[in-house]
């Protein structure tokens, strides 16, 4: 059987302030011009169903790309439950809720004391609702993003990115593609595939070789979010691939391989020449997180020596701890319950939240359910049905939601940072009053956005008997505000 190949689009992240509405124009008329901060370039949706392109992009007047542009997602599910698909985007948009239904969605906003531009589009294929969108910094970066959910099949499975970037740093020629090295850069001579992190520190370059001018290629920042959505970023970007091209017109003509690799390597040379560069990033999405978390990766592009990414998340940062111990009863709830953590004071909003639980024991860790509310009545279940009969002595358990790994779901849980873990999500979770009954969040993303200030409060629960247990030193609650 051959691979299913499905056209989709994507839509913006972030909050749109201005958009530009097209009802009704046909993919030809989806196109226009941008003039910002020192960006200048033209963006389409063309007939090749390669999503948002970015044409003849200049930074405070260097050219560096004659198209950058999105030619394909791969699915892969496990055990070839479905698909696998090849998913395109373009020809199916969507109206993006955030951007005042614009087919196309453009804005500026801040982020951590800097300035951006946005503009993407969202499109659908099958049950994939997907936002393919590019931020643009007022001192030089790029970041191109996606942010994908649905599912299929309710199987685990992988989402492969592919942005094709065809570099014209000053002019088409001259172009060399570097990795960095512990002591440098080395150029590549030959068309090739590389993992990402066959560079040092994941640091490509692709650099003209008579102006000096170069461009970074690195991963994407994480901050960016979608307004009023649930988002889990992808933080690692070990399992990401690069490939170096020869340019060739006829290679720029829309996605027509199937679940196959990027092809086009004929050991051409690229040592010095017109040169494109395929970034393809890693996007794994678990059947147990259910079909409305956006996940999100990316890669991001800094001109001659900008700032390099990701910068610092946020310009506040705060810890706060309440260090009596909660015990946990044979069966019930919490004793405080809840335990309260009380902020004040801290400017702006929230770009991230980390919570650690001090010293778990418990000799059944999979009756605990730990709910974290914040002062708006926002909440975020941060363990449930986690541990199975394996019980803990004095564990810490730091909840992230950039972290790569979620508690076991019956096996020995240990120290360390793990995602917020809801097993059996679908099954009722129970906790008395004062805590707000379901649905609960399953990323601690959906505090973003807000203020900090007030009273954040933890809710712990066991939902069985003969057990017990106790956080004999509290917990922290650590925030990051813009």
């Amino acid at each position: 059987m051959f691979p299913r190949t499905v056209r989709s689009s994507l839509l913006a992240g972030a909050l749109v302030t201005s958009a530009l509405t097209l009802p009704g124009l046909s993919l030809a008329q989806l196109s226009g011009s941008v003039d910002w901060n020192g960006w200048r370039f033209s963006y389409e949706v063309s007939g090749n169903y390669d999503g948002l392109s970015l044409k003849g992009v200049e930074f405070q007047g260097l050219s560096f790309i004659k198209k950058v542009s999105f030619p394909v997602m791969l699915v892969f599910y496990d055990n070839d439950a479905c698909g696998p698909f090849s998913d395109r985007l373009g020809g199916n948009l969507q109206p993006i809720p955030w951007a005042g239904n614009a087919t196309i969605g453009r804005r500026e906003f801040t982020l951590n004391g800097q300035q951006w531009y946005e503009i993407g589009i969202r499109d659908q294929v099958g049950t994939y609702d997907m936002y393919q969108v590019y931020y643009l910094s007022s001192d030089g970066i790029l970041d191109a993003h996606i942010y994908s959910k649905g599912l299929v099949c309710v199987v685990d499975h992988v989402h492969y990115p592919h942005w094709r970037i065809d570099f014209d740093i000053n002019d088409p020629g001259n172009d060399q593609i570097q990795l960095k090295t512990s002591t440098g850069y080395t150029t590549e001579l030959y068309e090739f595939d590389a993992n990402a992190t066959e560079a040092l520190d994941h640091g490509w370059r692709v650099r003209d070789s008579v102006t000096g001018n170069y461009v970074d290629v690195l991963p994407g920042f994480t901050d960016f979010t979608i307004p009023d959505e649930t988002t889990a970023p992808i933080t690692s970007y070990a399992n990401n691939t690069v490939f170096g091209r020869l340019f060739k017109e006829s290679e720029d003509t829309g996605w027509t391989y199937g679940a196959r690799p990027v092809p086009y390597n004929n050991g051409e040379s690229i040592g010095n020449d017109d040169i494109v560069f395929w970034y393809k990033g890693y996007l794994p999405h678990r059947a147990d997180e259910g079909s409305t978390l956006w996940h999100s990766t990316g890669l991001r592009l800094v001109v001659s020596g900008n700032p390099s990414p990701p910068p610092p998340s946020g310009g506040t940062t705060q810890t706060f701890t309440n260090t009596t111990a909660i015990s946990i009863p044979d069966h019930g709830s919490g004793s405080p319950y809840p335990s309260s953590i009380n902020v004040a004071g801290m400017p702006g909003t929230i770009s991230k939240v980390v919570v650690t639980l001090n010293g778990l024991s418990h000799t059944f860790p999979d009756d605990i359910d730990i709910l974290l509310v914040d002062p708006n009545g926002q909440s975020v279940m941060l363990m449930s049905d986690a541990g199975g009969e394996f019980g803990v002595d004095n564990v810490t358990l730091t909840f992230d939601s950039a972290a790569s790994a979620s508690l076991p779901d019956s096996g020995q849980i240990s120290s360390g940072t793990y995602l917020p873990t809801n097993y059996y999500d679908n099954e009722s979770d129970w906790f008395s009053a004062p805590a707000p009954g379901e649905p609960y969040g399953s990323s601690l993303s959906v505090f973003n956005q807000t203020s900090p200030n007030g009273s954040w409060q933890l809710f712990l629960n066991d939902d069985a008997q003969a057990d017990f247990g106790s956080i004999a030193d509290g917990w922290a609650l650590t925030i990051t505000t813009n």
